[in-house]
């Protein structure tokens, strides 16, 4: 199979651990399950879709690659019927934000600290950083990718058992500030410039004032964060 050109896939598979069993949900193509195995990343896969199309593109996948006896097709829907016992990496990528957190929320199977979980929302990451941390998720590392010329993060999330509810500032950049890569930063100016448009925005409606000031504020602490970064 050779490299794995797509950036976004590639920042998802730097997140596995060597040597883990991973499991891919919604593999589509199937091209980063094989590329994990194949690469020597992960000792064995499964590669679950929902759908049959793309689950059968997937086979195709597995099998011009050679890799039949080491990756293991599930249709499935979301985590159910997954050997969790035997699984040591999930990922859930190329998916929104409350979807990945309804697939989550399904599982109360899965809520256990030797799992982990690579995540990667295409939508709503604020909303997912909020859920997780509700859940009794934590996020142990994130880093901002850019992919088709859009930016998104990518997390590696444990179960923690600790419940809790995040700050609005932690749920927009959660630990982006921490990751000091190039394209983190960029992931957190244009969520501070998404922030301001919106309050520029709320300021010509009437009755939206304080909405408008607290994205103010939160722009405004996102663009502090930047220059405490410099």
């Amino acid at each position: 199979m050779g490299k794995l050109a797509d950036s976004r896939l590639l920042a998802v598979a730097a997140m596995i651990r060597p040597g883990a069993v991973a499991a891919d949900i919604g593999a589509d193509h199937g091209r980063l399950i094989c590329y994990l195995v194949e690469s020597g990343i992960a000792v064995r896969g499964y590669a679950c879709d929902i759908g049959e199309g793309p689950l059968a593109s997937c086979a195709n996948t597995v099998v011009r690659c050679g890799l039949k006896e080491k990756i293991e097709l599930r249709l499935t829907d979301g985590l159910k019927g997954l050997p969790l016992g035997e699984i040591d990496d999930i990922i859930i990528a190329g998916i929104g934000g409350d979807v990945i957190t309804r697939i989550l929320e399904a599982a109360p199977q899965a809520r256990d600290s030797r799992l982990r979980f690579i995540l990667q929302p295409m939508t709503r990451p604020e909303r997912l950083r909020e859920s997780l941390y509700r859940m009794g998720y934590a996020i142990e590392r994130e880093r901002g990718v850019e992919a088709g010329g859009f930016v998104y993060t990518v997390m590696a999330v444990s179960y923690t058992g600790e419940s809790k509810n995040v700050d609005e500032l932690f749920a927009l950049t959660g630990l982006l500030p921490g990751d000091g890569g190039v394209q983190s930063r960029r992931l957190l100016s244009l969520t501070a410039r998404r922030l301001k448009k919106a309050a520029e925005s709320l300021t010509k409606a009437s009755g939206y004032e304080e909405k408008a000031e607290r994205y103010t504020a939160l722009s405004r602490a996102i663009d502090e964060i930047l220059r405490e970064e410099d």
